[in-house]
């Protein structure tokens, strides 16, 4: 084997960190402080999520999403509403921007690293559908 050099057949990809933040840095960056940058994180996994779907699946999910969202927030109908627009904005946004990736994210939070804000994605490949 002497001379024989393996040969790169993969690209590397992105981080998922760094897909979220392509599709959903904006809508994270809405937060004031740590904490409600993780709870806008926690909504756009969320979205990540349902976009994995198409369909009447991702309808159902979507609706399931919203019904959660108002028991556990007490929501009002205007508040469930633009949640729901936020949740079909980051859906459409995903689709764009990461339309090949099959990847279910299991939890992400944001750390801080070195006085930085940082996300740290635990994910599956190919398993829901």
């Amino acid at each position: 084997m002497k001379g024989i050099k393996p040969i790169k057949i993969f690209k590397k990809r992105p981080k998922l960190s760094e897909m979220i933040l392509k599709f959903a840095g904006d809508y994270i960056n809405m937060g004031e402080t740590t904490a409600d940058r993780e709870n806008y994180l926690r909504s756009a996994v969320t979205a990540w999520n349902i976009a994995y779907f198409s369909g009447s699946k991702r309808e159902e999910l979507i609706k399931t999403c919203i019904k959660d969202f108002k028991e556990i927030n007490n929501a009002t109908k205007e508040q469930c509403r633009k949640f729901e627009a936020n949740i079909r904005l980051l859906i459409k946004q995903k689709d764009k921007h990461c339309p090949d990736v099959k990847v279910q994210i299991l939890d992400a939070q944001i750390n801080i690293v070195d006085g930085k804000e940082r996300i740290t994605v635990a994910s599956v490949r190919e398993t829901w559908k």
